[in-house]
């Protein structure tokens, strides 16, 4: 993980993520229940947040590689640099998929229980 950048550490990652799905389940609960009229905004309203984060690591990635270069970090080798390099990614967006799954599964099963 980028130590101090904005929406690259684990709950920078986890709101992204959050963020991302909002829209479909937003695009359930609209065709379940089309009478709520303020969830639509508060949906574009996250998600266009998410959008500049991204944005924001993106220019910051293309600044810092303009400034230092790539070719001093990268071995020879650049499969195996891209890999390890994204390694990290990884795993923490896939903790974080598992997080969220599971979170989602205990909201479901908590409102058929008070149901």
């Amino acid at each position: 993980m980028n130590i101090g950048l904005p929406g690259a550490g684990i709950g920078g990652l986890y709101y992204l993520i959050c963020t991302a799905v909002m829209p479909v389940k937003e695009l359930i609960l609209t065709l379940k229940n089309p009478e709520h009229k303020y969830r639509s905004r508060l949906v574009i309203t996250q998600f266009s947040i998410a959008t500049g984060i991204v944005a924001g690591l993106i220019l910051a990635f293309q600044l810092i590689t303009n400034l230092v270069g790539l070719s001093i970090a990268v071995p020879d080798d650049t499969d195996t640099a891209v890999f390890y390099s994204l390694l990290p990614l990884a795993i923490s967006l896939g903790l974080l998929v598992v997080i969220l799954a599971m979170v989602e599964l205990f909201a479901y099963i908590a409102k058929r229980s008070s149901d």
